[in-house]
């Protein structure tokens, strides 16, 4: 089974999951319980920490991902200029 991938395609995928990244990073920074007084105060603070935390991994798993997209698709391109066969060189039928 063959699975054909277009390397700019990647580098597409790599962009949209570097925005991603940045979007996450940003929700993660507006969240903020810090003046919720109250029964449910702790609560709400709580969640609110959690919900940093999530969106600030999130971020990190999302530029990991995209850079390991992008490096595949750098690695395929460096390997397709190898396969390619010289001039005067190919394979007799």
């Amino acid at each position: 089974m063959a699975i054909e991938v277009v390397p700019a395609q990647l580098y597409a995928l790599a962009g949209v999951l570097e925005a991603g990244s940045v979007r996450a990073g940003q929700a993660a920074g507006a969240v903020d319980g810090a003046d919720v007084g109250g029964p449910l105060g702790a609560a709400v603070a709580g969640f609110c920490e959690t919900a940093r935390t999530a969106g600030r991994c999130l971020a990190g798993e999302l530029t990991w991902l995209g850079g390991t997209v992008a490096a595949t698709a750098d690695s395929w391109l460096r390997l397709d200029g190898s396969l390619r066969p010289l001039a005067g060189a190919g394979v007799p039928e």
